[in-house]
C-alpha cells in the first residue's frame, strides 16, 4: 500500500515495517520493482485469494463522516503470471505477465468528511497522489492524441505513479473503473470523475508479447552484474579516492542495484517447486502463529481502544504468571514485554503481577500521575491497583480495556456498551462537568417543566369551555326568564283586558312599566354578560401568560441544557489534548505549560456564552490562549516535531524558528480585566441612572467596578427631560427625538498585575466599530477617565426601543500585564543577543582576514616575504573555545615586519570590526553593548603584543604562538 507517500508491505507485520516504506528503484532488466518487497508463490485461485486476504487484513482503514471504512492509503496487488515452455533446441523460454490490481482511494473533501488529524494529513496525501495521477494520465493523453509529441511525463511526482509506470505507458493493457455518486450533492465529483475517466481513454497502450529464453535473461543478468562489479572495482581504485558525495552515491546505488539483481538471478535459478514449498511452509507458520496468539487470549490481558472502531480490539497483550513489564522499547536496560510509544510512556512504566489469575497493576514512581485505572490516577498507591474485568486503564494517552477470560470476552464488553474508547477518554480527561446526578436532575427538570406547560395549556382550554359554557346558560335562563315574564304580562294584559275594557289609560302606564322593566332586564343581562367575557378574556390571559411563562423557561431550560452539552464536549475534547501537550513539551524540555480554562463571554442579550481554551503558562505568566481548533492544530504539529526529535535527535528542537516553533505565538501584552454590564431601561422612563457596576473577569470573579453614568437630554439638549416631554407608555417615543449623555467616570480596585494603562470599550445599538475611551496612562488600580458621550436616536423606532428594553450596555476593560510584558522583553533581549553575537563573529573574521591580507609575512628562512595562512578556530572567533580580542592579546598574532602602504592604511582605517564581550576581556563590562575596533587599533595592538607577548594571557588562550626566526625577524601564525 501507498500510506502517506511511504510504500509498505502489507504482507509484513506493522511492527516489523520500515519506518520511512520501502524504496521504488529502476534497472534495465527488472525494470521498475520495489526493493525489499516479498513475493509468495501460489499455485492455485484460492493460494492467490488467502494471499490477498493476508494482505487486506494488514491494509489502512479508518472512520470518516462519508465512510465507516474509508481507505486511508491506495492498495497495489500484484500478480506474477509465468509460462515455461520447451523452445526448439531444448533451450526453456518463458513468458512473463503481470497484473497490477489497483484499489486507489478516493479523492476527500476535508468538510465532507470531517477528518482532523491524521485523517486529514491522509486526505491530503490521497488527493496530492490521485493529482499526480491525474496529470500523468493529462499527458500521456495529449501525446496519444498528437497535441504534445515531446513532453515529459512527470512519473516521478508521486510514489503511484512511479509504481504505475509500466502500467499507464508501457506495454500494456489497462483498465479503469471508475465509481460515482448519483446523489445531487455529488454532482461536483461525479463531474470531475467522468472528465477523469475520458482522459485516461485517449491514452494509447500498444501490448507486444516479449518473449525471452531463461539462458538468455540469466547470462545478459550475470553480464550486468559483471559490469557493475567492474566499475565499482575501478571507483575503489586510488584515482578515484579524492571522489565527492556524489560518486559515493552512485556507487551505493550501484550496490544496492547488484543486490537486486543477485536476488533475481537467485529466484529465477529455483525450481517453481522450490517456491510452492517455501510458501505452504511459511501459510504453516503463519497459521501456526495465529494459533499460539488465539491461545494467549485465553490468559488475563489488556486490549487496545481507539478512537476509530474498526482500529480497536487489534491490540492484546497477555499477562503471563508472574511479573510482566510494561514500558518504552529502547528507554531502559530491559526490554519490556508490553512494548508502547507516545507522550508520558516511561522506559520502565508499570508492572503487572499474575497470581492465579489475579492481576495487580503497579505503576513506577515517575510514571504513576501518567497511569489511570477507570480514569483514576496511580498516584500515591504504592501497593498498586487490582484490574477487574472491563477496567479501562490508560498509560499515558494510549487507552486498553482489561480482559479476564474467566468473566467474559473484549468483544462481549465493547458490543454491549459497557466499554468504548469514549468513556475510558471522558474518565480521564472529565473532572470539571456535570456529575449523572446533576444530569439527572436536570432531565427532571426538564420533565416538570413539560408537565407544567401541559397543564397550563389543558387549563386554558378548561377556562374556555367553562366561560362559553357559563354563557350559553346564562342566555338560557334569560330567554326563559323572558318568556316566562311574557306570558305572565299576556294573560295580565288579556284579564285586565277583559276585566277593565273601559280603562285604556291605566292599561296603557301598566303596559309602560312593563316596557321599562323589559328594558332594565335587557340592560342587566348585557351587562352580565360583558361582565363574563371580560371575566373569561383575563382569564385567557393569565394562562396565556402562564403558558407563556412555562415555555420560555423550558427555552432557557434546553438552552442551557444545550449550553452545558457543548461545554462538556469541548472540556472532552480540550483536556485530554492539553495534558498530551505538556507531556510532549516535558520530553522536548520545553518551559512551557498548558492549562485548561473556561472563559465566560457576557453580551449585550440575556444570555451569556462559556467556551473552553487552553492557556499556555511559562512559569506562572499568561503567554496566551488558543482556541479548541489551535490547540487540536498545534498538538498535531507538537506530535510531528516529537517524531523527528526521536528519530534525528531532540537538537533540533533547539534551532527552530519562530514559524516552526509549535509552542510559539505572540505574547499578549494587553489583555481583558473583565466586563461590565448596564441596563438602559431607564431611558424609557425618561429619567438619570448612575451605576457601581461590577467588572466581572473572564472566570465570572469581580475584578473592579466601572462607574458609569445615562442621563437623558430634553429636547434643547439639557440635562434632564422637563415634566411636559415626559411620556407614561414608552410606544409614545416611537417616531420621537431621543437623546442621551454617556458618561464614564473611574474604575476602582482594578487587579495589581493589570492596572497599567487601563482603557474601556463599548458598542451602542447597531454600531459596527467600537466606541474607545482613551486610556488613563501608567500604574493605576483607580483609573479616571472622565468619558462623555452623547448619543442621538431620530426617529425613535420599534428596534431601538426593544434595545433599550432587552440589551445591555456591555463595556469591556483592558490593561496591560507587565509580567508578560517582561517575558517577552526577555525574550526578545536574547533573540537580539544571539542575532549580534552571530553579526560580530562574521564582522571579526572578515575584519582579520583583511588584517592578514594587507600584511606580508616574513619568510621563516630569512628570505622574501612568504604568503600568510588564516586558519579559523573551531566554533568560530567568539565561541567559548577561543579567545577575546583584548588589549593583552588577538585572536591572531600579525607580524611586525613590513611597513603599511597608504592603500593598505586606508583600507584598514576605513574598515571596522565588532567584538563582543568576552570572559577576561579587560574593555567590556556587564551589560555594555560591543565595541566598534578600527583595524588601525587592532594592528597597533598586535605589533605591541608581538613585542613584549604576555605569555601567561597567550597560554591560557592557546592562541597567541611565537615561532623559532632567524636573522633576528620576528614571525607568528594567526590560528
Amino acid at each position: 500500500e501507498i500510506y502517506n507517500e511511504q510504500v509498505q508491505d502489507l504482507l509484513v507485520p506493522a511492527n516489523a515495517r520500515p519506518k520511512k516504506g520501502l524504496d521504488i528503484r529502476e534497472s534495465q532488466q527488472l525494470g521498475i520493482y520495489i526493493d525489499g518487497v516479498k513475493k509468495r508463490a501460489v499455485d492455485s485461485y484460492p493460494a492467490i485469494e488467502a494471499v490477498m486476504e493476508e494482505g487486506t487484513d494488514n491494509r489502512t482503514v479508518g472512520s470518516t463522516l462519508m465512510n465507516a471504512t474509508s481507505s486511508r492509503a491506495h492498495t497495489v496487488i500484484t500478480i506474477e503470471f509465468k509460462q515455461v515452455s520447451t523452445l526448439e533446441g531444448g533451450a526453456t523460454g518463458a513468458k512473463v505477465s503481470m497484473i497490477n490490481l489497483v484499489d486507489l482511494a478516493g479523492s476527500e473533501k476535508a468538510g465532507q468528511t470531517g477528518a482532523s488529524g491524521d485523517r486529514l494529513k491522509e486526505g491530503c496525501a490521497i488527493n496530492k497522489s490521485l493529482s499526480a495521477l491525474g496529470n500523468v494520465i493529462e499527458k500521456l493523453a495529449d501525446r496519444a492524441t498528437g497535441k504534445a509529441k515531446n513532453v515529459v511525463i512527470p512519473y516521478r511526482d508521486s510514489k503511484l505513479t512511479r509504481l504505475l509506470q509500466n502500467a499507464l505507458g508501457g506495454s500494456s493493457k489497462t483498465i479503469m473503473i471508475c465509481a460515482i455518486s448519483p446523489a445531487s450533492s455529488n454532482y461536483e465529483e461525479t463531474l470531475s470523475t467522468l472528465r477523469y475517466a475520458d482522459r485516461a481513454k485517449r491514452i494509447k497502450n500498444s501490448a507486444t508479447i516479449n518473449e525471452n529464453p531463461q539462458d538468455k535473461l540469466i547470462r545478459q543478468l550475470r553480464e550486468e552484474n559483471q559490469q557493475l562489479r567492474e566499475m565499482i572495482g575501478a571507483q575503489g581504485t586510488p584515482t578515484a579516492a579524492g571522489d565527492n558525495g556524489e560518486s559515493q552515491e552512485a556507487l551505493l546505488e550501484k550496490q544496492q542495484e547488484i543486490a537486486a539483481l543477485e536476488q533475481a538471478l537467485q529466484e529465477m535459478q529455483r525450481s517453481f517447486q522450490d517456491k510452492i514449498s517455501e510458501a505452504q511452509a511459511n501459510a504453516q507458520s503463519a497459521a501456526q502463529q495465529k494459533k499460539e496468539k488465539s491461545a494467549e487470549t485465553t490468559m488475563p490481558h489488556i486490549t487496545n481502544l481507539n478512537e476509530d472502531d474498526l482500529l480497536t480490539n487489534k491490540l492484546r497483550f497477555p499477562f503471563k504468571d508472574g511479573q510482566t513489564k510494561i514500558g518504552r522499547p529502547g528507554a531502559a536496560n530491559e526490554e519490556p514485554e508490553v512494548a508502547l510509544s507516545g507522550p508520558g510512556i516511561q522506559g520502565q512504566h508499570a508492572t503487572v503481577q499474575n497470581s492465579a489469575g489475579i492481576c495487580t497493576l503497579v505503576a513506577a514512581a515517575d510514571a504513576a500521575a501518567a497511569t489511570f485505572v477507570n480514569g483514576t490516577s496511580l498516584e500515591g498507591k504504592d501497593t498498586g491497583v487490582q484490574l477487574a474485568h472491563g477496567d479501562r486503564v490508560a498509560f499515558g494517552q494510549c487507552f486498553f480495556v482489561f480482559v479476564d477470560p474467566a468473566v467474559g470476552k473484549a468483544t462481549e464488553l465493547l458490543e454491549s456498551g459497557k466499554v468504548s474508547y469514549a468513556m475510558a477518554r471522558k474518565e480521564q480527561g472529565t473532572g470539571d462537568g456535570p456529575t449523572e446526578e446533576e444530569l439527572k436532575a436536570s432531565r427532571e427538570m426538564a420533565e416538570e417543566l413539560e408537565r407544567k406547560v401541559r397543564a397550563a395549556e389543558e387549563a386554558k382550554q378548561l377556562a374556555k369551555q367553562e366561560a362559553e359554557e357559563l354563557l350559553r346558560k346564562r342566555e338560557k335562563e334569560f330567554q326563559e326568564q323572558m318568556a316566562r315574564r311574557q306570558a305572565e304580562w299576556e294573560k295580565e294584559l288579556k284579564e285586565k283586558a277583559e276585566a277593565a275594557a273601559t280603562d285604556e289609560q291605566k292599561a296603557a302606564e301598566q303596559a309602560q312599566k312593563h316596557a321599562a322593566e323589559l328594558a332594565r332586564l335587557q340592560k342587566e343581562f348585557e351587562d352580565k354578560q360583558r361582565l363574563a367575557e371580560a371575566v373569561a378574556q383575563n382569564r385567557i390571559k393569565e394562562l396565556e401568560a402562564a403558558a407563556k411563562r412555562a415555555a420560555a423557561e423550558e427555552e432557557e431550560h434546553r438552552h442551557h441544557e444545550l449550553a452545558m452539552q457543548r461545554l462538556e464536549e469541548e472540556l472532552m475534547n480540550v483536556m485530554p489534548l492539553v495534558k498530551e501537550a505538556n507531556l510532549i513539551a516535558q520530553e522536548l524540555k520545553r518551559p512551557e505549560r498548558l492549562e485548561t480554562k473556561m472563559r465566560c463571554e457576557l453580551t449585550g442579550g440575556k444570555r451569556g456564552t462559556i467556551r473552553v481554551v487552553a492557556e499556555v503558562q511559562k512559569g506562572d505568566v499568561k503567554l496566551f490562549e488558543w482556541s479548541a481548533e489551535t490547540l487540536e492544530n498545534r498538538v498535531f504539529l507538537l506530535r510531528e516535531l516529537l517524531q523527528r526529535c526521536e528519530e534525528e535527535g531532540f537538537e533540533i528542537g533547539d534551532e527552530l524558528t519562530e514559524d516552526d516553533d509549535p509552542l510559539w505565538d505572540p505574547i499578549e501584552i494587553e489583555r481583558m480585566i473583565g466586563t461590565s454590564q448596564v441596563l438602559l431601561e431607564g431611558l424609557l422612563l425618561q429619567v438619570e441612572n448612575s451605576f457601581d457596576s461590577r467588572i466581572l473577569n473572564e472566570e465570572g470573579h469581580q475584578a473592579g467596578s466601572l462607574r458609569v453614568e445615562v442621563i437623558p437630554l430634553g429636547s434643547d439638549g439639557t440635562p434632564g427631560v422637563p415634566d411636559a416631554e415626559v411620556v407614561d407608555d414608552p410606544q409614545d417615543l416611537l417616531g420621537s427625538k431621543l437623546a442621551c449623555l454617556l458618561k464614564v467616570v473611574k474604575a476602582a480596585d482594578i487587579p495589581e498585575a493589570l492596572a497599567n494603562d487601563v482603557r474601556v470599550e463599548y458598542n451602542y445599538f447597531v454600531d459596527e466599530k467600537p466606541h474607545r475611551v482613551p486610556a488613563a496612562l501608567g500604574h493605576n488600580r483607580n483609573p479616571v477617565f472622565n468619558y462623555t458621550k452623547t448619543f442621538v436616536q431620530d426617529p425613535v423606532t420599534s428596534r431601538f426601543l426593544d434595545y433599550l428594553q432587552s440589551s445591555k450596555l456591555v463595556f469591556r476593560v483592558y490593561g496591560r500585564d507587565t509580567a508578560a510584558e517582561s517575558v517577552r522583553d526577555a525574550s526578545e533581549a536574547a533573540k537580539s543577543m544571539k542575532e549580534t553575537a552571530t553579526a560580530t563573529n562574521a564582522a571579526v573574521a572578515e575584519a582579520a582576514v583583511a588584517v592578514a591580507a594587507a600584511l606580508p609575512i616574513p619568510n621563516l628562512d630569512g628570505g622574501e616575504p612568504s604568503t600568510m595562512t588564516v586558519a579559523g578556530t573551531e566554533g568560530g572567533l567568539f565561541s567559548p573555545s577561543a579567545s577575546p580580542l583584548s588589549p593583552s592579546g588577538l585572536p591572531g598574532a600579525i607580524p611586525e615586519q613590513g611597513a603599511k602602504t597608504s592603500a593598505e592604511e586606508k583600507a584598514a582605517d576605513d574598515s571596522t570590526a565588532t567584538t563582543s564581550k568576552a570572559e577576561g576581556s579587560s574593555s567590556a563590562k556587564d551589560g555594555e553593548k560591543p565595541a566598534s575596533v578600527s583595524l588601525s587599533a587592532i594592528r597597533k595592538q598586535a605589533e605591541d603584543a608581538l613585542k613584549d607577548p604576555p605569555e601567561k594571557d597567550a597560554e591560557a588562550h592557546g592562541k597567541l604562538k611565537r615561532l623559532p626566526s632567524k636573522g633576528g625577524s620576528k614571525s607568528c601564525v594567526i590560528l
